[in-house]
């Protein structure tokens, strides 16, 4: 990717921050401007070297930037790419990092500026952990970055938000709105509500017992509860699909276990570690 003049963030969270050490460590911006309503948290990104510059103006923040990427919650980013496309005087190009794009992307095609283009994006690197001190600049290394076209997304704004991520170090995969909102639904919205079910259901008094096992498979489960409610509620469909799914099955092992079916018992135990043995460590 050739180098920007200017990138602007707008929320400079784990994400975002990881971005801005990423861009300034490839040295792909000239100046990467961190964007957002909290000094405090501007001075924090600053001060971690996620940024160059910041403010707290965020509604103009992105006005002369080459591009802006939206770091905030799937239920604000519309309104913040609204906002910020009306103060871009030049060709601009935004994208986002939600983890879902079928509302998003629905909502925005065709309602911005005709010098302003928007392509969804939403990079698979996330952690339970939230704020810039968590930011690494090698968190998209290797990782999928998805990129989720719309109708009138042009070729050459695709092709540049595909490079900025390759750039960053992600294997990106392109795809449409809805297929991405029903794929992540599955392996990325439906491991939460797992995850977090099975640390609601365990006893207080039995958490002194809990080891590797129990805390690999709720990681997740530590992530901030408002922002996941964001997203189940936005991509609730999809959601839904994947809990019925799991529960069939699980209804199955359970049935199997009561009724004594061994061979139903380990056909399941077996498929599931023949699906995670797949993809290795």
């Amino acid at each position: 990717m050739k180098p920007l003049d200017t990138v602007a963030i707008l929320g400079v969270g784990l994400i975002g921050g990881s971005v801005g050490l990423a861009l300034r460590k490839r040295k792909l911006a000239r100046q990467v401007v961190g964007l957002g309503r909290n000094s405090s948290h501007l001075r924090s990104a600053r001060r971690r070297g996620a940024v160059t510059a910041t403010s707290t103006r965020w509604r103009t923040g992105g006005a002369g930037a080459d591009l802006v990427v939206v770091c905030t919650p799937v239920g604000q980013i519309v309104d913040h790419v609204r906002t910020l496309a009306e103060s871009c005087t030049g060709p601009t190009l935004i994208t986002d990092v939600g983890s879902t794009k079928q509302h998003i992307v629905e909502s925005l095609s065709g309602k911005l500026p005709p010098h302003v283009q928007f392509v969804g994006s939403h990079p698979m690197s996330g952690s339970e952990k939230t704020g810039v001190r968590y930011s690494r600049d090698d968190l998209f290394n290797g990782r999928v970055a998805i990129v989720t076209p719309g109708p009138d997304t042009q070729k050459e704004s695709l092709k540049s938000i595909c490079r900025f991520w390759e750039a960053l170090g992600s294997r990106v995969i392109t795809m449409t709105p809805d297929l991405h909102d029903e794929a992540v639904g599955a392996v990325s919205h439906l491991p939460h509500v797992a995850a977090t079910v099975l640390a609601a259901v365990t006893r207080s008094q039995d958490q002194q017992l809990v080891a590797s096992g129990w805390l690999d498979t709720t990681r997740v489960a530590a992530g901030d509860p408002r922002l996941w409610q964001q997203i189940f509620e936005d991509n609730k469909g999809h959601v839904l699909k994947s809990i019925d799914q799991f529960t069939e099955l699980l209804g199955q092992f359970r049935d199997a276990l009561a009724k004594d079916d061994r061979r139903t018992v380990s056909r399941i135990l077996k498929a599931g570690k023949r699906n995670r043995d797949a993809l290795g460590s």
